[in-house]
């Protein structure tokens, strides 16, 4: 196992709600890590579940890495994964779902390739998915290593899928604003700011094992949690693409690194781009549905 000396620290954001079972699974891979020096941020996000709470203490008394944060109400889950990251106070994050869990080589790894890649803001390892304990597949990841920062962007809104490498080690004291705003395809609006900022790469050796259960929601949970109106549903994948591309440029750091006039031509075209790609798979399903 690495020592802390000259190591940079790690923050492991964990946002949590009503999943005891699998947070202790979750929290069992973060203490099996073999990088050590983790600093390691739980949000209860004011759970119902009575059972979630005692894992947590249980976790936090073993383990003096731990800060717990304990929502007095429900801020939802965009606020929750913002409150991990808020409260971090080291050059390097993480976010784990608390369904999930990776190899215990995961982030030493990770961080061993952002510290060989200086260019890189980003590396993830590869994904896994299951239902349960079933595995059913794993992700094709990819690189997004283009020298330019638009060439960069249109290249991970051509390849992003699942968008497993979101739950990749990442440069921390990038952003000014919150990097996970409360909008449908949040995390692929944080991934394409991470883009613009830097390169984005991932590891085929090492993995990061996900719930599928947990990964996405269906369109029609999609539309009652983001509240559209039957316009908005109608149109659900254009007026989700036209969502997704307005807010990439909603942090100054990222902002400043186009002119006005560059950053709307880049969002209509990123919109175009996210509006075929949804509507594509829509229509995918739409065909495997009539097979």
């Amino acid at each position: 196992m690495n020592t802390v000396d000259n190591l940079p620290r790690i923050t492991v954001g964990v946002p949590t709600y009503n999943r005891p079972d699998g947070l202790k699974k979750c929290l069992q891979s973060i203490s099996r890590q073999t990088y050590a020096n983790l600093e390691i941020i739980i949000s209860n996000n004011c759970s119902t579940n009575e059972q979630v709470q005692p894992v947590i203490d249980a976790f936090a008394s073993a383990d003096s890495r731990v800060k717990v944060i304990t929502q007095s109400t429900n801020i939802g889950l965009e606020e929750n994964f913002n409150a991990v990251f808020a409260a971090s106070t080291t050059d390097y994050f993480i976010w784990m779902s608390d369904d999930d869990y990776f190899d215990p080589d995961y982030i030493e790894k990770c961080v061993q390739f952002l510290n060989n890649n200086p260019d890189y803001v980003l590396c993830s390892g590869t994904a896994k998915y299951y239902s349960g304990d079933d595995f059913l597949f794993t992700e094709k990841m990819f690189f997004v290593d283009q020298s330019k920062a638009s060439l960069r962007l249109f290249s991970y809104f051509s390849k992003v899928e699942k968008n497993g490498n979101f739950y990749g080690v990442f440069r921390n004291r990038i952003f000014l604003e919150k990097p996970i705003k409360p909008h449908i395809g949040c995390d692929w609006s944080f991934m394409a700011k991470l883009a613009i900022i830097g390169k984005l790469g991932y590891l085929n050796d090492v993995y990061y094992h996900r719930s599928i259960e947990g990964n996405s929601g269906t369109r029609r949970k999609m539309i009652r949690k983001f509240r559209f109106n039957k316009i908005q549903s109608l149109f659900f994948e254009t007026y989700s693409a036209y969502i997704i591309a307005t807010n990439i440029f909603n942090d100054k750091t990222v902002a400043e690194r186009f002119s006005f006039f560059t950053r709307k031509a880049m969002v209509l075209t990123i919109f175009i781009q996210i509006n075929y790609k949804l509507f594509m798979k829509f229509t995918r399903k739409i065909l495997l549905g009539i097979r």
